[in-house]
């Protein structure tokens, strides 16, 4: 756990189910005149899921060959075995120590059930084994939209999901986290910046995660750099804007274009269809990249929203959140 991971951000094509929101006035923000600090810098995440997720069903080695234990899907979440909490990986082989019939309680597509599964002797351990791989924690890169005085923050921009899929979400922690590269997309992937995260240094918590990105607390030297205002959406038009991103171990500036600019009526995602201009990133990323969800883009001097997604038909192009929704 301890050890340096590099992360492949989709951020987090990981990526948990949509947190409850209190309603708030559409332009809480704009109308108190708060001030944020910019962002435009990656963080680590991590998602504790609440149990254990199942990664893929692999099956058991057995000395007849493969053989499946019923019951299980991946992205299954168990919570109890025999009544007993599991929050480690370890903790099924504690629980489980012979092949006779268990009671998994878990949590699939949002709904809590329970069945009994048999495990199967595996040919190697000669132990009982589910036939699963399990994760306790979900691991991903996003970047910082911005961050109050407080040193509450926002960032991504979007939901935290594991493979497209909402799991529920329990909290969350910020880590160190540093860019080592760009992968560039292609036909039929987008790009995706790739860096090193440190599990063992914890740098804030996260207490929220729905469709408007993620928010939590930083420690406070976080709070630092250019404060600006958040604007409404209505003051949102098209036209020249700039987005701050690091894509070269540095949070820069870049150039870009707001295309379309939905005055919307309701709180809803993809309020914004932008363009990357600036030369200097398209010789970098080719456009917009996985990853980089979370940057904030400025208008007329205002925070205006940040970078959610990507179009896969065209890299140059992607989608915003405006940052009055952003909690």
């Amino acid at each position: 756990m301890k050890k340096l991971r590099v992360i492949l951000c989709a951020f987090f094509a990981l990526l948990l189910s949509v947190a409850v929101l209190s309603p708030i006035p559409y332009n809480v923000y704009a109308e108190d005149g708060a001030y944020v600090y910019i962002g435009g810098y990656p963080i680590g995440i991590s998602i504790d899921v609440g149990g254990l997720l199942v990664e893929s069903v692999t099956g058991v080695e057995t000395e007849y060959g493969i053989a499946a234990v019923e019951g299980l899907r991946k992205g299954d979440i168990i919570k109890r075995i025999d009544g007993k909490a599991v929050d480690d990986v370890d903790d099924i082989s504690e629980i489980i120590t012979t092949d006779d019939a268990v009671k998994i309680e878990l949590s699939r597509d949002g709904e809590n059930m329970s069945f009994e599964v048999k495990p199967v002797i595996e040919a190697f351990s000669q132990k009982p084994r589910l036939g699963i791989k399990v994760k306790d924690v979900l691991y991903g890169v996003g970047t910082v939209t911005f961050v109050r005085s407080d040193g509450s923050f926002s960032a991504l921009g979007h939901e935290i999901s594991y493979e497209g899929e909402s799991i529920p979400f329990v909290g969350g922690h910020v880590h160190a986290c540093k860019v080592v590269g760009i992968k560039r997309g292609t036909k039929s992937e987008a790009g995706a910046i790739l860096a090193s995260l440190s599990p063992d240094k914890v740098y804030g918590d996260v207490s929220c995660n729905n469709s408007f990105g993620i928010a939590g607390k930083l420690d406070p030297s976080f709070c630092t750099g250019e404060k600006v205002m958040i604007a409404g959406r209505n003051e949102v038009h098209s036209g020249a804007a700039k987005i701050k991103t690091s894509v070269n171990g540095e949070a820069q500036y870049y150039d870009i274009e707001i295309i379309k600019a939905s005055h919307q009526s309701s709180r809803r995602e993809k309020g914004m269809v932008i363009r990357i201009t600036d030369k200097r990133l398209l010789d970098i990323t080719g456009g917009v990249v996985r990853g980089m969800s979370g940057s904030p883009i400025l208008q007329d001097g205002k925070l205006v929203g940040a970078v959610t997604h990507v179009f896969l038909n065209d890299f140059t192009k992607g989608y915003g959140v405006y940052a009055e929704f952003m909690n």
